[in-house]
């Protein structure tokens, strides 16, 4: 199913407050919408969904924060099924008849759920999350909507031309606390896919490492182990320094060392 960037149809909700409570195990909690940051949709027409591709969907991603905890900041991912692909503008009842009434498997919840109740260090921790449906006059009215809420943890995604700006000594630090994160995932069985240096969240000021994005986690089972391949898929490494040519600004070591690779003087 591609992810399409179209017109927004979820609201920005700035103030809005959303509960979640749909399990004993996250205590039900507030949060308030502080700011919209992006939204994908991933849209289906009737052929698709007959041939089980479906249902179609949007993805809104919030910045929040719990009620009576106003440092506590966190993001909270909202899915919500919308109409198949020619179908938007027909009446309430026609869009009704493609309601999905529970959200189809989102891997992103099981994914949180199993490394925060299974006390993964290195990932933020799932806060909380709810299922709803959509209303009469909603999108696809009976449709369903999940809320799901985790952690905002401390540093920022490491910025891909910043890290090739770094001196080799600082690179090499952030490629241990990497490996040493990742590692740890890897240990409960998902790891994120379509990897990038923005699922590297790094707090610059202690240097700790933590893995975030889990939207499209795949499960590997427990038997994943590490391999210094993670480097380059992550772009924290180099096959070889023609490579340099695809960073316009690069730290100067990578222009005296022929050698480059996996943690390799030079990468």
């Amino acid at each position: 199913m591609p992810e399409t960037e179209r017109r927004p149809v979820l609201p920005k909700m700035i103030g809005e407050k959303i509960i979640t409570h749909a399990s004993d195990d996250y205590p039900r909690r507030k949060w308030i919408i502080r700011e919209k940051l992006s939204e994908n949709q991933f849209p289906l027409t009737e052929e698709d969904v007959k041939q089980e591709m479906g249902p179609a969907f949007t993805v809104g991603k919030y910045l929040c924060e719990g009620d009576g905890a106003k440092d506590k900041l966190a993001f909270l991912r909202l899915f919500k099924q919308i109409p198949w692909e020619g179908t938007e503008l027909d009446d309430s009842r026609t869009r009704a008849k493609q309601a999905v009434d529970q959200q189809p498997g989102h891997v992103e919840l099981a994914a949180l759920k199993y490394l925060t109740e299974n006390g993964c260090s290195a990932t933020p921790k799932l806060l909380g999350y709810e299922f709803d449906q959509q209303d009469k006059n909603d999108l696809v009215p009976g449709g369903y909507i999940l809320y799901l809420v985790w952690g905002k943890v401390k540093g920022d995604p490491l910025d891909f031309q910043e890290f090739w700006r770094l001196p080799y000594k600082e690179r090499e630090n952030i490629r241990e606390k990497f490996r040493e994160a990742y590692t740890e995932v890897l240990t409960f069985g998902y790891e994120p896919m379509m990897p990038s240096t923005s699922k590297i969240i790094l707090d610059k000021a202690t240097g700790d490492v933590k893995i975030s994005g889990f939207k499209k986690a795949e499960y590997i089972g427990q038997s994943g182990n590490w391999n210094d391949r993670n480097f380059l898929r992550f772009r924290l490494a180099l096959k070889s320094v023609d490579r340099c040519k695809d960073i316009p600004d690069v730290a100067e070591d990578l222009d005296t060392h022929q050698m480059a690779g996996y943690g390799k003087k030079g990468a």
